[in-house]
């Protein structure tokens, strides 16, 4: 290899290493700054209020919706398309 390239290489990888090691100094100043701030708790209650809410508002209507489609189940076929009804009508 030529003496320029592995220089270069070094200041590459040296930077690099730099960049990363600020990188992860900075996410361990922010973790900590967000638990002494209470970011966490509040996370954890927000996480739980919107899972009460799933459960007591999606599931249920989720539910119904699969009762009623067992219920009133479509025909297989029977149906014709969008397109099909225009031509019909005479507006396609």
């Amino acid at each position: 290899m030529h003496p320029f390239s592995i220089l270069t290489l070094g200041i590459f990888v040296a930077g690099y290493s730099t960049a990363r090691w600020d990188l992860v100094n900075r996410l361990y100043e922010l973790a900590i700054f967000a638990w002494v701030h209470g970011v966490v708790w509040r996370t954890a209650q927000g996480f739980a209020v919107l899972s009460v809410l799933f459960f007591l508002v999606v599931l249920p209507v989720e539910r119904l919706a699969s009762h009623e489609v067992h219920l009133h189940p479509r025909a297989v076929g029977g149906g014709i398309s969008a397109r099909e009804q225009l031509k019909r009508r005479g507006s396609f």
